[in-house]
Formats: C-alpha cells, structure tokens, sequence
C-alpha cells in the first residue's frame, strides 16, 4: 500500500448531522493551487429538482436492515412507500449524528431508534453513510475517465473538535467498516478544517464588517476564533498565527447544542402548541412525505430572515396537516389560532401559514442567546481578551439570524463569513488532509495519566487504599499525570514517564490509561476520571524487578501511548480503546 505521502487524492467525507457531502483534490492540483478542490456538484433534491451540493444525512434500510438507500434517494424512496402504505417494515434514520454526542459512554453495540421507534444498530448505520459517499466519489471519478483506486487515496472525516475521544474512535471504526483502512484516514477536527480553509481565501470571497481583509494578510500574532455552526452544534475553537505560518490552538475547543436544528425545533413547538401533541405525532405517521416538505420549506426560510425584516413570512404546509387536526377535533384551525396569543400575529388558510415577522423571529431566540453568552464569557480570559477576528462557517452561519446577530454583540472586532460558509470545512478538510502539519499546537481536551501503585506515604494516602505488595506497602489507585488539561502540546510530541515492576517474576505489566477533566486528579477512581484503555507490556524472566518506559504521542488528532521494555528494547504501542 503506498504510504499516506505518495497517495494521488486526498478525499473528504463532512458527515453533518443535517447534511453529509464529500470533496477532494489530487496532489498534483494542490501543489499548483491548493483551492482547485472538486465537489459533487449534481444531488438533486428530488420532486423540487433543487441541486445542491450536500444530501440530507438520511438512510433508508430494508425490512432486513439491508441498506437502500441514502440522502434525497432515501427521503424520497422512503415518501413513495408511505404513500403506498408500505412503509411500516422498512427502517428511515434522519438527523443520527447527534447521539455520539448526546450518549457520555458509546458502546460499539449500541442502537438508535428510526422515526418510527425500530432501532438499528449505530455503528452500522455511520458506515452506510461513509460507505455510500465514498462508492459516489469512486464511481464519479470513473464516469470523468479517471481511474482511482480505494488504495489511492487518502480519506478524511470530519468530527466536532467538542466530541468526545470515544466519538471520535467512533468514526474511526465506522469507516474502517466502510472499507477505509486506518492506515489511509485521517479525523480532522471540524473548526480546524474551516480555519485552514479561510487561510486561503482572498478578500473577495470574504464577506463581513466593513475592513474585512485576505486571512493570508494576517500578521503573526493575530488570534482569532472558529465559530462553526452546524445542523447539530456550535463548535469553538481559537486560533493563533505564528511566524512560519502554522497554527496554534489557544484554548480547548468548546460549544453546545445550539446548531440550526434548534430552529426547527422551536417551530414544531409552535406548530404543537396549535393543533396538538397527539394530531401531530398523527399527521407525521400518517403523511411521512408531507412531513419531509415541512423540513425543506423550513430549510429554505431559515437562511432568509433577517433581523430587520418587518413583512409577514408565509410558510408553506402540507393541506394534510389541517384535515389532520380539524378531522381529529371538529375545530376550523383559524378559529384556534384566533383563540390563542397568536390572535392578529398569523393565520392559516389551506397550505399557507402566514406570521409576523417577530414571531418566526423568535424561533432562534435559544440558539442566539446561548451562542453570544457562550462566546461573551470566552472573551472575558485574559489570552482571549484581544481576539480580533471571529470567523463564522457552517451551514447555520449563512442565516443573516446568526451572523448579524454576533455583528452586533462585537461590533469592536471584525466578524468574517467566508463564501460558501456550508462548505468551509468539508474544503478545509482536504487541506488538511494534504498538509496536516498546519496545525503545530493544541490544547490538551482533558489531564491524562496511568493508575500506579506506589509505596504508602502515611498523611498522604487514605490508609484505606493501602495494600501490601511481595511486603512492601504501597496505595493502589493513584494517579500518575502525564498530561494536565489545558496545557499545550505541540503535534507529535511525546511526554515520557517511567514505571517499575511492582513484584520480581512479573511476567506482563498491565498499563492502564485514564482521562479527567480536573487538573489535579489524586485517584483514577475519582468522579472525574474516565477509564480510556490499557496497553499490556510482557516482560522476560527476570529476578529483579523491571523497568518500563511510557510515553504518551499526541498526533494529529488522536492520542497513541507506547511502551518499552528497558531490558529488551521491545516496543508495544496502542491506540486507545475508548469503546
């Protein structure tokens, strides 16, 4: 296999939580110019004929859990078979992403429910997702006349930089059973894509406060922030440039739930609030397509309104969604309306829902509010006091709701949105999977360490703890530190310890790795700490006790520890099992 180096193609593959789309770019290509990257430029939104550059992230599985069918195919598909009432056997999967989030401990077993409550197992669904972009992007190249073998590329997959090592072992596996190798994958950090990206970029394709300028003019020294706004999540990461050009990580990423699915959750509370949690749920089982329209109608008003906008928004819905409720209840739908404190704000005629400005306004109150307090209190540290860019991508940042809104709340620093904001990352991700070393420093995410066993010091163990080993007392438990959260670690460094056999005729060392959130942990029993995996170092006959040299290798994205027996030399090194 050739080495990640000599690879013809580096492929992207963003897995969103509302849309997925795949990118890529030959070495040759970025050599001469680094944008000259290609993207699928024909999904079309099916009925409607819309073409967009990503797919929904949707899945349609057989009565079997065989896979049917992905993106719009499977909105589509799976509309058909609901109009033809033969739906009900088959598994449809929409907006999944979000559970590696959602879930503190995944599990390579674990199920997610489809709309109508049937689970499937998630692991297998994440792999039907990269699987099927990757057979598009072989199958595109090959209609273009270009021949490219799986084994000559390089493939990149993006994850949120607020996700879990788990989530992002996750991925990993997802698409090892897609059929990428860990060999030729490399995880990139979403926030850190889009950074790279704008990097680029020349003023023209930046839009923004007025002085907005080319990044590449960016002197050294200037901090800026990431701030990634998805379907699923608002992802932050801070940035610094240094003399030779490359990146330092400021600060942790962090972020929340506060992507654009927000939005749509605020409206079907709206929705609910007039005709009902029952007719509802009724109207979604009943007209599964008319139910996808609704999201695609929202889709499309989301990124329109404007803070200033005064006329009414008129909404299109689904005629069945109001023979639904007035079947159920008696009730004409605009007497209700006339009943409650949208009385003189909307009104609803057939398939149109017309409203005040303010009221569909309102619907991105939560995501605004937690996205500026979040971003507010990040800038009062004092290494952050002075960032003088913020930089919005993703999907959600195209809405004229997020980005006049953040304008306004920093109106002393430059607020920049590239071009294509939605695809910043997924075009980010190919550079980075070209030159991954653009990024020299990062925050360490947690304190990680290894359980010892040390010899008992009275005062300052709990006496509880102590245990006798070949008569000597030692505390079990202890955490040793390796690496203290927040601190910076500089790609490819590795922070080395020593530890010694505990008994004579020891025949395996067993090194177990631990994670924590506090600075300090004293036991790797504490609340705090998280148990991450184990690296299992045998050793040779030997009378006396023996020494084992650990480090821990903070790559790219992902950690390594390795192992080596002093007396042998011999090296056992592991990624870490998170799952």
């Amino acid at each position: 296999m050739t080495d990640k180096k000599d690879k013809l193609l580096v492929a992207a593959i963003d897995f969103g939580t509302t849309f997925s789309g795949y990118a890529f770019s030959f070495k040759h290509d970025y050599k001469t110019d680094p944008l000259k990257i290609s993207t699928n430029q024909n999904w079309v939104a099916g009925s409607r004929g819309l073409v967009s550059l990503k797919a929904p992230t949707c899945v349609l599985l057989g009565p079997n859990k065989e896979f049917l069918a992905f993106g719009y195919e499977a909105e589509d598909m799976y509309s058909e078979l609901a109009l033809d009432e033969k739906h009900s056997d088959y598994y449809f999967f929409k907006r999944f992403k979000m559970v590696l989030h959602e879930t503190r401990k995944l599990s390579r077993s674990m199920l997610i429910k489809d709309d109508k409550g049937k689970e499937a197992p998630a692991l297998d669904l994440f792999a039907h997702v990269i699987k099927y972009l990757k057979g598009h992007l072989l199958s595109a190249l090959e209609t273009k006349g270009t021949t490219v073998n799986n084994t000559d590329i390089h493939w990149v997959l993006t994850v949120p930089a607020i996700w879990t090592d788990s989530a992002k072992q996750f991925m990993r596996e997802a698409a090892n059973k897609a059929g990428i190798s860990t060999e030729q994958l490399t995880i990139c950090l979403e926030p850190e894509a889009a950074s790279l990206y704008c990097q680029h970029l020349p003023t023209t394709k930046l839009m923004g406060n007025p002085g907005t300028q080319s990044f590449l003019s960016s002197s050294s020294g200037t901090k800026y922030m990431i701030i990634d706004l998805g379907g699923g999540t608002a992802d932050i990461t801070i940035h610094q440039k240094q003399s030779d050009g490359t990146l330092k990580e400021l600060h942790r990423p962090t972020g929340g739930p506060w992507g654009g699915t927000k939005v749509d959750e605020a409206f079907h509370q709206m929705i609910i609030k007039i005709v009902s949690a029952p007719c509802f749920r009724k109207f979604k089982e009943d007209y599964k397509a008319d139910d996808l329209d609704i999201h695609r109608e929202l889709e499309t008003k989301k990124r329109t309104i404007k803070p200033e906008s005064e006329s009414k928004i008129t909404i299109k819905l689904p005629v069945s969604l109001v023979t639904t409720f007035e079947d159920e209840t008696g009730e004409k739908i605009k007497d209700v309306i006339q009943q409650m404190q949208y009385a003189g704000k909307m009104t609803w005629q057939t398939d149109k829902l017309r409203m005040e400005a303010d009221l569909f306004k309102d619907l991105f109150k939560e995501p605004v509010y937690m996205l500026i307090e979040h971003l507010q209190e990040l800038m009062q540290k004092e290494n952050l006091s002075d960032i003088s860019t913020l930089l919005m991508v993703g999907g959600f940042s195209e809405s004229p709701m997020m980005f006049e809104s953040v304008m306004k709340s920093f109106q002393g620093r430059k607020v920049i949105v590239p071009e294509d904001a939605g695809l910043a990352v997924l075009k980010g991700a190919v550079l980075f999977g070209h030159k991954p070393q653009s990024i020299t420093i990062r925050k360490a995410r947690y304190t990680y360490g290894i359980n010892i066993s040390p010899p008992f010091v009275k005062g300052d163990h709990s006496p509880t703890r102590k245990v006798t080993i070949d008569g000597v007392d030692r505390v079990k438990d202890v955490f040793k530190k390796y690496i203290q959260c927040d601190q910076d670690i500089r790609v490819g460094e590795a922070v080395s310890g020593r530890h010694v056999t505990i008994k004579s005729n020891q025949s395996e060392m067993l090194l177990k790795i631990f994670a924590s959130e506090d600075p300090n942990p004293k036991y790797v029993t504490d609340n705090s700490c998280d148990y991450l995996g184990k690296v299992v170092v045998k050793l040779p006959e030997a009378k006396e006790r023996l020494k084992v040299d650990v480090k821990m290798i903070f790559g790219e994205t992902e950690l390594m520890v390795e192992a080596k027996e002093s007396s042998t030399g011999k090296v056992y090194s592991s990624y870490f099992d998170f799952l």
